[in-house]
């Protein structure tokens, strides 16, 4: 998958649901995604879509209450921030 594949596929995923809204979580995404993208692709295309000004990335209110296989479809970022939700602006 190229970025601007990625791009779309995260721009309909974002209008699907709750439009108002438009919240994503990543490690859903991720998961959607699968084997389509592979795990690096993936986190440097979703910094690539915050760079672009395309999404804003949040925390998660309470990240103790996630699993451990949820934290590691999370993302980081450069301060270590652990990253949940996508929102497509």
């Amino acid at each position: 998958m190229i970025y601007e594949e990625f791009k779309a596929e995260v721009r309909s995923a974002s209008q699907r649901g709750e439009p108002s809204i438009g919240l994503l979580a990543i490690p859903d995404l991720r998961r959607t995604l699968g084997a389509r993208i592979s795990r690096a692709d993936f986190d440097a295309f979703v910094m690539h879509l915050h760079g672009d000004g395309l999404v804003h990335l949040m925390s998660h209110v309470d990240p103790d209450s996630l699993s451990r296989e949820t934290i590691s479809d999370c993302l980081a970022d450069e301060t270590g921030l652990l990253l949940y939700w996508l929102r497509w602006l």
